[in-house]
């Protein structure tokens, strides 16, 4: 049985056992489901996909450079305001791979043009970046396609820690951090109030949560490249606050849904648990990805599993090779953290074992 069948058998079982009482539009959930369907595709295929229309914007670019458009300011921001509006309506009104590809590659090329034609008339790298993402926000009103709502929210994060950068406020990247969590956090936590509150959030939840995702860790190299001050290691402290507390939040969350009600079991989770994260007080990195993977596992989400996993051992790493601290404190952070992770191995094994005896 194909899966729109098997839609159709639960709906009718549904109807069956609910009885006279239970009403629903059948045409608009199987043609929703249908069109939902026909616009997947396989994780590697976009990927692809995302590739290819990266590789045929730079060589549609090389070739424009062989024209002589880069001679031309003018030129240059027509020909790339040209292809952003051009993009837009095209996802707007078809949704296929093929053509999410070409519009893709079009996006990509009129945002380069446009930035050379800006970066031409002597208007600073300010305003550039301020323009483009009032344009990204223009796009994900107007359409709200998975991969075009994904890149066009990384180019919005992407803006704001550009503006950090070139204006030398490296302290506002704990704030950018911050802002980051906590919205990341919401957006995880509130999935079906999120959907139902509007049809064009629906379509971006889910493209919003994965960029999301990317836009903290693009805020964690950006601190760990842009951190050359001993005052500014001293502050990193700044951005894990809000980690730690909302990390402490989502154990609570964790401790409720296991339904666990001895004080001292909670008492000694919460020990651990903030031996553990006391740890990476002046490593947020390495905090924040131990929130991005929490929040995957509450919600059942393999992607942004995945991500914070590969992130965790890149963070870890570069922390290792970070020469901001001494070789000795680095070996006592990672022993110490090592043993409150067998502490709390050990005190949920046995837990779970007691739990399975009762």
């Amino acid at each position: 049985m194909d899966k729109l069948a098997h839609k159709k058998v639960l709906l009718d079982t549904i109807r069956l056992s609910e009885g006279a009482t239970f009403e629903c539009n059948e045409e608009a959930i199987l043609e929703e489901y249908t069109q939902k369907v026909e616009n997947t595709s396989s994780v590697a295929i976009k990927v692809l996909s995302v590739f290819g229309g990266l590789f045929a914007s730079l060589f549609f670019i090389g070739f424009l450079a062989i024209t002589g458009l880069y001679n031309s300011e003018i030129g240059l921001l027509i020909f790339g305001a040209s292809f952003i509006i051009a993009a837009t309506a095209i996802n707007k009104a078809v949704s296929k791979l093929i053509i999410d590809t070409i519009s893709f590659s079009m996006y990509a090329i009129g945002f380069i043009l446009l930035a050379f034609g800006l970066y031409g008339m002597d208007l600073g790298y300010n305003f550039i970046v301020v323009l483009f993402i009032i344009i990204a926000f223009s796009a994900l009103y107007v359409t709200q396609n998975y991969m075009f709502s994904f890149i066009s929210i990384l180019i919005i994060s992407g803006g704001f820690l550009a503006l950090i950068v070139l204006n030398d406020v490296y302290t506002v990247v704990h704030l950018y951090i911050a802002m980051c969590t906590l919205l990341l956090t919401y957006v995880f936590l509130n999935e079906a109030k999120i959907i139902v509150s509007s049809k064009k959030l629906s379509k971006l939840y889910n493209p919003l949560k994965t960029a999301l995702i990317f836009s903290l860790l693009f805020g964690f190299i950006t601190l760990g490249e842009t951190i050359l001050t001993t005052e500014s290691v001293q502050m990193l402290w700044l951005s894990s606050v809000a980690i730690i507390a909302i990390i402490l939040y989502l154990i609570s969350i964790i401790i409720k849904i296991n339904e666990i009600a001895e004080a001292k079991t909670k008492i000694i989770i919460y020990i651990l648990s903030a031996l553990i994260l006391s740890s990476t007080l002046f490593l947020p990195a390495i905090s924040g990805t131990l929130l991005i993977i929490l929040l995957s596992v509450l919600v059942n989400y393999k992607t942004g599993l995945a991500i914070g996993i590969i992130a965790f051992i890149y963070f870890t790493i570069q922390y290792y090779y970070d020469l901001h601290f001494t070789l000795l404190i680095k070996s006592i952070l990672l022993m110490s953290s090592g043993m409150v992770f067998i502490l709390l191995y050990l005190f949920t094994s046995k837990q779970l074992n007691s739990n399975e005896k009762i």
